[in-house]
């Protein structure tokens, strides 16, 4: 399994975008500052955002308080899965009376 290189000092490597408005899906907010959200596998069985396939599994690692609850869709894929990940897919930033930072660790599967 893909399992991402810390560089030097031990840190594993962030990639940061912006999002002004509100109210946007994640995997449209990191498709759009081309980050990456798939591994080789997700890159050719993603669903393209429908919810029906898991592969765009993030873990928030802070800003949570932007986002929307959980789906019922995530609910079911992620039964078993910590609270902080999420499908970037289902995954709702920023609302009209917030705004402020999210950081998300992409394809969090590798810390089984």
């Amino acid at each position: 399994m893909w399992q991402p290189k810390p560089g030097s000092d031990g840190s594993y490597p962030v990639d940061k975008a912006k999002a002004i408005s509100g109210e946007k899906l994640l995997r449209n907010i990191m498709s759009e500052n081309k980050i990456e959200l798939y591994a080789a596998y997700g890159k050719v069985m993603n669903c393209g955002g429908g919810g029906s396939c898991g592969t765009c599994i993030v873990e928030i690692v802070d800003g949570k308080d932007l986002l929307n609850e959980r789906t019922n869709t995530e609910l079911r894929y992620l039964k078993k899965k910590p609270e902080s990940w999420r499908l970037a897919c289902q995954t709702i930033v920023g609302n009209k009376e917030n705004s402020g930072k999210v950081v998300v660790q992409r394809l969090p599967q590798w810390k089984k």
